[in-house]
């Protein structure tokens, strides 16, 4: 596996293996229950479509940020161990009254990104087609492919475990390299993509300081759902102040996630935010923190246990819009 030092030094084709958990929810029930839970309709999601989604308790902040998508007679939950593992439990306590069977499939998966035509080849070998938009996805039998929403683009490979060898010597045979996974993690803050990834961070956030309004994340005409009523007020009482935003290091800082952001204020540092995600590869640490909305270019931010290190704001790929 190869290390790198920047995400720019990133080969025009490869593939990163990488922890995913796999949730399936099927039964009967399946599609209204998950409807009155998460942030996104369920009860019209098509075969062959990807939303991000954000599950929030009561008081409208969040379990989890992950992807679902209907797989087979299930639908497809999968995202960061921590957030999944969240939505499991809680779906097992709010699911003891509807028909729906919940099956943590996480062993059943193995999951890789894969970047570039030369690595996208290679798992078309393997699993016969690929999705051809972004946030769409194809079911083969050699397992699931999700085309991301990056801004370079990526496929999200859920590969069977039966078929694992098969992709493995597909991806030697073109010479693939690959990486380790905290440059799958760089990437994704780079794309300004959020999950709940930290144990203190669950039930910390509402959907929107995270962004996820502007990754097609919240459906604010469906019907009620878990939180609902917190959501819908942040969004059209204008009630959200934060919002996440990306930063780049160029040094490695380790235990960046455990740090906090201040902020200068004239000759003065004040807590400035909070970090939902970090990465560290090789002289290149990112992060992606949770601010006020109302933050620009010129703010001066750092990290309150490494003040000397140099934080350089990033663009982020998408308009911020309630």
């Amino acid at each position: 596996m190869q290390t790198i030092d920047r995400l720019s030094e990133l080969e025009s084709s490869f593939a990163i293996p990488h922890d995913r958990n796999v949730l399936l929810v099927s039964g009967e029930d399946a599609r209204t229950f998950l409807h009155g839970q998460i942030t996104v309709d369920v009860t019209h999601l098509e075969n062959g479509q990807v939303r991000r989604t954000g599950h929030c308790d009561p008081k409208g902040k969040s379990w989890s940020v992950n992807l679902i998508t209907p797989a087979d007679d299930a639908l497809l939950i999968t995202g960061h161990a921590v957030g999944v593992e969240a939505s499991h439990a809680q779906f097992k306590k709010f699911g003891v009254f509807s028909k729906i069977t919940l099956e943590d499939a996480t062993t059943a998966f193995a999951a890789y990104f894969i970047q570039g035509a030369e690595a996208e080849s290679a798992v078309a070998s393997v699993f016969g087609e690929l999705p051809d938009t972004p946030m769409s996805a194809i079911n083969t039998q050699a397992g699931l492919c999700i085309r991301l929403d990056l801004p370079d683009g990526g496929l999200l490979v859920l590969c069977k475990t039966d078929h694992l060898e098969n992709l493995k010597q597909a991806l030697s045979d073109q010479g693939i390299t690959l990486y380790p996974p905290a440059v799958f993690e760089a990437l994704q803050i780079q794309a300004g993509l959020p999950e709940i990834s930290q144990p203190e961070h669950i039930g910390q956030f509402v959907p929107q300081m995270m962004n996820l309004q502007a990754l097609n994340g919240i459906d604010f005409k469906k019907g009620c759902y878990m939180g609902q009523e917190v959501v819908a007020r942040t969004r059209y009482l204008g009630r959200n102040k934060r919002a996440a935003y990306v930063f780049r290091v160029d040094q490695a800082i380790s235990g960046i996630e455990h740090m906090q952001l201040e902020k200068q204020l004239g000759e003065h540092w004040r807590g400035g935010g909070t970090i939902l995600k970090a990465a560290t590869i090789g002289q290149e640490s990112w992060i992606l923190a949770v601010l006020s909305n109302d933050t620009t270019a010129e703010d001066t931010f750092r990290l309150n246990e490494n003040p000397d290190a140099q934080l350089i704001q990033c663009d982020l790929p998408y308009r911020l819009e309630e």
